[in-house]
């Protein structure tokens, strides 16, 4: 399923993306939280299947455009999806708490989460395979080279868009369920 995506740099973009999030997530003043228990059960279920779709199809393309821009957009938009990741999390945590936070997205987050990390990881295989082409293989970039990591990479965002799809159709299900 994976057969194509480098696992050094699928491993090593879920690993930079996690620790962005958990600095999202500890830099987030959550103080106001217990004084404004406005959150409804509903908060975390907004928008239907069109609108979850818009909103995630569209975060996993700004990451694949690195493809064009060398990684550049892939690491500024990663940053700033796992930022906002990690705060939204914390949001989660402090005003539902964890219990409540992972039962209600626990059957979505993982597949979507790990969809926009694939994403990212298919915004930077271009340039990955051009950067190990040079310095660990000691070769020039190639056409043939330059065309073989963007398939690849085509194959990697296919994957992430699959499973941000089935996420959006998994969580606008449960949204369903919960509205009166």
């Amino acid at each position: 399923m994976l057969r194509g995506v480098p696992p050094g740099l699928l491993l090593s973009t879920a690993a930079g993306m996690i620790l962005v999030a958990c600095t999202g997530y500890t830099a987030l003043d959550v103080s106001w939280i217990a004084d404004n228990k406005v959150f409804g059960e509903g908060a975390w279920f907004a928008g239907g299947l069109g609108q979850i779709l818009l909103r995630n199809v569209g975060a996993a393309l700004v990451l694949y455009s690195g493809v064009v821009t060398l990684g550049l957009t892939t690491l500024i938009a990663g940053g700033i999806l796992a930022l906002y990741v990690g705060a939204t999390v914390s949001l989660g945590v402090h005003s539902v708490g964890v219990a409540q936070l992972l039962a209600d997205v626990i059957w979505y987050a993982p597949l979507e989460f790990g969809g926009l990390v694939l994403a990212a990881t298919a915004g930077l295989q271009p340039t990955s395979g051009a950067v190990r082409q040079v310095l660990l293989d000691k070769g020039r970039i190639s056409l043939t080279s330059l065309y073989r990591d963007v398939a690849a990479s085509l194959r990697t965002v296919a994957l992430a868009l699959a499973l941000i799809t089935v996420a959006a159709v998994i969580e606008s299900t449960l949204i369903s369920l919960r509205s009166p």
